[in-house]
């Protein structure tokens, strides 16, 4: 990746997710390594104390950082760290309100930046649902549920993003008895214009191709098994197919992997959650990262939770953190190239 003047990088928040989990040392693990110097200037929303506590635990004392009180006063070639939030006693390995408190404020100060455009890249660190929730205060179960609420004009899809595999989400963290609420063909239409109109944009695929997962086993089976496919997939495929969109489905889920047809597209759809991930997982491993399609700013994200059993210990892997940030910046790159092809100055 090429960049000009050092005063021209992009900027990067990273919002610190639960300070007692595995994210703050993925974090710093990262950035105490040669090589981003020179790429982008990294801004961490979090507190103080999360920073300190993490450097003495990990023994990594001889890692400097910068104080800031605005972005505007970044400085490149150092992690600089906005706090957002007052400190509070949390235990690393372990869950605490606390922990919740900072994740939600980290989050909320990070996600109002990057709207602001005051930072290029937001990387989300993993948050622990049972403390980042508050029923009263933050009643959104997770950052695509938020995303959702504050910006309500924007139509979003959680999208997995590995090497060989790329999906998108109908549903995301829904009960699996409430999915087929969901699944209505105005709204599967919808969510397919936005996963094709990211593969344009963000992944500089000009005709992207688009494989659809049945909800039902052997994806109805003609009606057998299930009604939904006929019923609510198939005129949605339709519809768009007679747009000019090159979607196919609905597919059978087991065979559509176990014959690799997922190789023969760009993206693939999934109805709910595991029904993508389990898949996704296994053929990306730790080498995927999550991102958000729909948004204003690019936002991506690890794979994988807070993983409190590996905290401190050598099997805490960096790479899907490693791709959210650099396969972040390649997003934010296209969408940049793209933008300029499809509106350029007048």
């Amino acid at each position: 990746m090429e960049n000009g003047s050092l005063d021209e990088l992009p900027r990067v928040g990273f919002s610190i997710g639960e300070p007692g989990g595995i994210g703050p040392q993925l974090l710093l693990s990262f950035l105490e390594r040669e090589g981003w110097q020179e790429h982008f200037i990294p801004i961490v929303f979090a507190h103080r104390r999360v920073i300190e506590r993490w450097r003495s635990f990990l023994g990594l004392s001889s890692l400097r950082y910068h104080a800031i009180r605005h972005i505007k006063n970044a400085q490149p070639q150092h992690i600089n760290l906005l706090e957002c939030t007052e400190g509070g006693e949390f235990t690393i390995g372990h869950r605490s309100e606390v922990g919740g408190r900072i994740a939600r404020a980290a989050l909320q100060e990070g996600v109002r930046a990057a709207s602001a455009g005051e930072i290029d890249l937001l990387v989300t660190l993993p948050v622990d649902k049972s403390t980042f929730y508050s029923e009263k205060t933050f009643p959104y179960r997770g950052h695509t549920a938020y995303f959702r609420a504050i910006f309500p004009q924007a139509n979003i899809l959680m999208m997995m993003i590995g090497e060989k595999l790329r999906v998108g989400l109908l549903t995301e963290h829904v009960p699996l008895c409430e999915v087929k609420a969901h699944l209505v063909t105005e709204k599967v239409k919808e969510v397919l214009r936005i996963f094709h109109s990211s593969l344009v944009m963000d992944f500089a695929i000009p005709t992207p191709r688009i494989g659809v997962l049945g909800l039902n086993p052997h994806a109805g089976d003609g009606g057998v098994i299930g009604n939904e496919e006929l019923e609510l997939l198939a005129p949605a495929i339709e519809a768009l197919t007679q747009e000019g969109m090159m979607i196919g489905g609905p597919f059978s889920p087991d065979g559509f992997f176990a014959s690799h047809q997922y190789e023969k597209v760009d993206g693939v759809l999934a109805m709910y959650h595991d029904q993508g991930l389990i898949p996704f997982k296994l053929l990306a491993g730790w080498e995927g990262f999550q991102f958000t399609a729909g948004l204003d700013f690019v936002r991506t994200a690890p794979d994988h939770g807070v993983a409190y059993d590996i905290v401190g210990k050598e099997e805490a892997d960096i790479s899907s953190l490693s791709a959210a940030i650099w396969e972040g910046l390649g997003i934010l790159r296209r969408r940049k190239n793209w933008k300029e092809i499809a509106h350029p100055p007048s």
